[in-house]
């Protein structure tokens, strides 16, 4: 028959107690809590050690615990990650779980991204981004709403020729209250060119009306001149130039301008000498005396 060895053991096996004493080296056995002792030799003393089981874990923030199995006998214990614990939670002085708000991001194998328009002007406190902060090259007409960026938002002189890229073309109006020099060549591809300006200086001795090119047949329209002035009783539109129906040089005080075609009676001209190669239609009266 085999041989028993038992160790020291509480005489009741309902009774959940420590042994109270144990000399160094000796075991002892729990026997209602399931829990193990040892004496431990300390200088002058023996210190009686219970000797923890996976049973004697204990959760904390984050971390949940339960049992392994049903077994009454088995001190089998499972822990988890409790990602509902809003003790694990990051906040602004504390590391720790960081959750993102799906209006911004989107969150996809762990990886973080801004989504596209995520993040709106109303969410960016005023003066947050600066110069410093941006990289070059990372803002682009592509990544500004439209009208996002006004004269109020532009510090004075930081805009300057060496930032802005050569060939830019402006989609919207553009206007300016000062000065503004063209160094280069200026083409205007518009219906209409208006100049509000009380002098026009040109250094260009002759004007070229009608076109940048040679046309390729008649459009019938006049080519000159079209002033308007007032009577001092009444406002009237005057034309002078070249009358294209009747192949003439033309001034009209008193005109009316149909598509660019001019109607009205000829005006009086002064001159002083004049040099012709011939006279129509015209009466010569030498006054009287």
């Amino acid at each position: 028959m085999a041989n028993t060895v038992q160790i020291k053991r509480h005489s009741s096996n309902s009774t959940d107690a420590a042994p109270g004493t144990l000399s160094s080296g000796e075991l002892a056995l729990n026997q209602a809590g399931k829990k193990l002792y040892i004496g431990r030799h300390n200088n002058s003393s023996v210190e009686v050690f219970h000797l923890p089981t996976l049973e004697d874990l204990t959760a904390g923030n984050g971390i949940s615990k339960s049992a392994a199995s049903s077994n009454s006998n088995n001190n089998a214990q499972t822990l988890a990650v409790d990602l509902t614990d809003s003790n694990i939670f990051a906040s602004t002085s504390a590391k720790g779980i960081a959750s993102f708000s799906s209006d911004n991001f989107d969150v996809s194998s762990g990886v973080v991204t801004i989504k596209t328009g995520g993040v709106v002007t109303a969410e960016i406190a005023a003066d947050a981004i600066t110069g410093a902060k941006i990289a070059d090259d990372a803002v682009d007409s592509e990544h500004l709403a439209a009208g996002s960026i006004d004269t109020e938002h532009i510090a004075d002189d930081q805009v300057t020729a060496a930032k802005i890229v050569d060939n830019i073309a402006l989609p919207g109006n553009c206007s300016s209250s000062g000065n503004f020099t063209v160094g280069g060549n200026l083409t205007v591809n518009g219906t209409t060119t208006t100049v509000n300006s009380t002098t026009v200086t040109l250094d260009d001795p002759i004007f070229t009306l009608g076109g940048d090119s040679a046309p390729g047949s008649d459009d019938n329209k006049d080519r000159g001149i079209e002033f308007r002035y007032h009577t001092g009783s009444a406002a009237k539109v005057g034309f002078f130039g070249f009358d294209d129906s009747a192949g003439k040089f033309t001034f009209i005080a008193d005109a009316s301008n149909s598509s660019e075609v001019f109607s009205g009676s000829a005006g009086d001209v002064v001159f002083g000498a004049i040099t012709g190669t011939s006279l129509d239609g015209a009466t010569v009266d030498g006054g009287t005396y």
